[in-house]
């Protein structure tokens, strides 16, 4: 997605998806130019170009710790019981993988570690910010403003990084992800009553394999099926069949 198209009103987008990444687009965009308007003005007013620098590397790492922070916490969760309770119905694996949960488990710690520590040092919050504003002083100029102006650019970042990458994870990923799983998911054919022939052929079509016993003739016909006709299954899934050799009928 280019600059011209962020901007763009003639295009509409089509999914949740696509609206949060163009309004994130958008948004980061804006902050950006806002903070480099801040910290040429933090320059001239104290006299000191690396004031400038500094409050906009404060800025951008601030918001990589909050789009860290955003990520882990929106990460979409994986149906992994109903993946489980399906296979456990039908009697065959809902999928060839199982989705990595080890993030969604970070984030679960970090969410409850966060709470925790915030609830138990809730009366040093203001000491600290203190302090920081005492040694961002002279880093930003030091003017009478300097601390102030640092503790403010490493809120406004945290926020904006956790609250946008929250936002565009928690929907842009989840249907990317969902996407991905539909591309890679085929409907079994019915393929009783087909020679074994064109069972083979059907099973292609389907991007399914068949488990046929060794020696079967093409021209046996398909008496049975083990997972039955219109079942969602993986790419490459293996479906067992039972044939009956038909006579040959040639003088």
């Amino acid at each position: 997605m280019g600059v011209r198209d962020l901007f763009s009103s003639g295009r509409t987008p089509r999914m949740a998806g696509d609206k949060i990444q163009r309004g994130v687009s958008i948004f980061v965009v804006g902050l950006l130019f806002s903070m480099i308007v801040v910290s040429v003005l933090l320059a001239l007013s104290s006299g000191n170009g690396g004031a400038g620098v500094t409050a906009f590397l404060l800025f951008v790492a601030a918001s990589a710790v909050g789009a860290a922070l955003g990520f882990l916490f929106g990460l979409p969760r994986a149906r992994a019981a109903e993946a489980s309770e399906a296979a456990a119905n039908d009697g065959r694996a809902a999928t060839f993988y199982l989705t990595n949960s080890n993030l969604i488990k970070v984030s679960d710690w970090l969410t409850t570690i966060v709470i925790g520590l915030g609830l138990v040092n809730l009366g040093k919050v203001v000491p600290s910010l203190r302090s920081l504003a005492r040694a961002l002083h002279d880093p930003l100029g030091a003017t009478a403003y300097a601390g102030v102006v640092g503790i403010s650019l490493l809120i406004i970042g945290l926020l904006a990084g956790l609250i946008l990458n929250y936002l565009w994870t928690s929907i842009r990923v989840r249907e990317l992800l969902e996407e991905a799983e539909r591309q890679n998911r085929q409907t079994v054919p019915d393929l009783s009553n087909q020679t074994l022939a064109e069972a083979r052929q059907a099973a292609s079509r389907s991007n399914v394999t068949l488990l046929v016993p060794d020696g079967v003739p093409d021209n046996a016909l398909v008496t049975r099926q083990a997972v039955p006709p219109g079942a969602t299954v993986p790419s490459g899934t293996a479906v067992a069949i039972s044939t009956v050799e038909m006579p040959d009928l040639r003088p």
